[in-house]
């Protein structure tokens, strides 16, 4: 009983302060695509595709033990037979504030399999968003059409959010419960990124070209007193010897793992939920699509007329063949009609 209580009052939290998470926020959206997701540390040397896992990152393994000696088994990540596409992470690190610079994780051991791509990431952090929400992020990436002597680039970047309500640490550290019961809020991104670097390596500019969101947590519904509510399926894991409040500073030793669903129309529907439960379409200003891209010159672009890094996108099927084959109107071009017959011509 006291395992289920803590669980449904945690999820009260998770819903009651998720409201506006970071991700699901168009205009803090937005800005997840432009990110500066490659930084100068990150490219020494463009001449070394393969990028070496920092020391921080080998310093534990996966018998690394929580706080004061309880065991963080990786067994417990294991997804459930039944989920066709699922998420995993176990990280330990310092949570760090959103709006600075990035805190590097101690440990990070992350997995992604989806219908046709599998991903695994070893880098990443923690973050509190805003005072009230926490991240775990995770990401990769190479550096593919590499050009030495123009000093240009492209990264090819996997990277997913785990995110949840900061309020759960105090919540399952009073009542001594290490599982939520439920899943984190989760998003997985493929994006494409133009770099002009220096002879020494560093970072001269960078610019977003493509950014598609591929998979999000699924949902399942649960009822509390009469409410419905939508609650990601799988389970977190904290340990929470060293934590008062899950403040910046202090130090999180996770587990996550989630079911995950890459329908479109689910996850394009996620995005574009206003706070009044309406839904934006295509062709309202706040819509948000599943891919964004780029040209050159950091001007958005149709995905499905785009001719950068990634390729294009097929046309979406909520997108008319007008818009998608929008034809050009010629006024130089002459009709059989228009020729005017010349009599002197032989």
């Amino acid at each position: 009983m006291k395992r289920s209580a803590i669980i449904i009052l945690a999820l009260i939290l998770f819903v009651s302060c998720g409201d506006d998470p970071p991700v699901n926020d168009n205009e803090v959206d937005d800005s997840f695509s432009n990110d500066v997701i490659v930084t100068d540390n990150d490219t020494e040397e463009f001449q070394e595709i393969d990028i070496e896992e920092s020391e921080n990152n080998t310093e534990h393994s996966d018998d690394d033990s929580c706080g004061t000696g309880i065991y963080m088994n990786p067994e417990w990540m294991e997804p459930e037979k039944n989920w066709n596409s699922w998420a995993n992470l176990k990280a330990v690190g310092v949570i760090g504030d959103y709006s600075e610079e990035e805190v590097p994780a101690v440990y990070i051991k992350g997995k992604l399999k989806l219908s046709e791509i599998t991903k695994e990431f070893s880098e990443g952090s923690f973050s509190l968003y805003e005072g009230s929400t926490l991240l775990a992020s995770e990401y990769s990436y190479e550096f593919i059409d590499v050009d030495e002597v123009a000093g240009t680039a492209v990264a090819e970047y996997w990277d997913g959010f785990y995110q949840f309500s900061g309020q759960l640490v105090p919540v399952l550290k009073e009542f001594g419960v290490e599982e939520a019961g439920f899943g984190a809020t989760v998003f997985f991104r493929h994006t494409f990124i133009d770099i002009k670097y220096a002879t020494d390596g560093d970072v001269k500019s960078q610019q977003v070209r493509k950014n598609c969101y591929l998979a999000i947590s699924k949902t399942e519904e649960l009822e509390q007193e009469g409410e419905i509510y939508d609650v990601p399926v799988g389970d977190m894991y904290l340990c929470l010897v060293d934590n008062v409040d899950g403040s910046v500073g202090e130090k999180l030793y996770m587990m996550f793992k989630n079911e995950m669903t890459e329908d479109e129309d689910s996850i394009l529907e996620f995005f574009n939920t206003r706070q009044d439960e309406t839904i934006a379409v295509y062709g309202d200003e706040d819509f948000t699509p599943l891919c964004q891209c780029y040209d050159a010159e950091g001007n958005e672009v149709n995905c499905w007329q785009y001719d950068g890094p990634g390729g294009a996108e097929e046309c979406p099927s909520y997108v008319s063949e007008e818009d998608c084959n929008p034809q050009e109107n010629d006024d130089d071009v002459i009709f059989d009609d228009d020729i005017i017959p010349d009599d002197d011509f032989e």
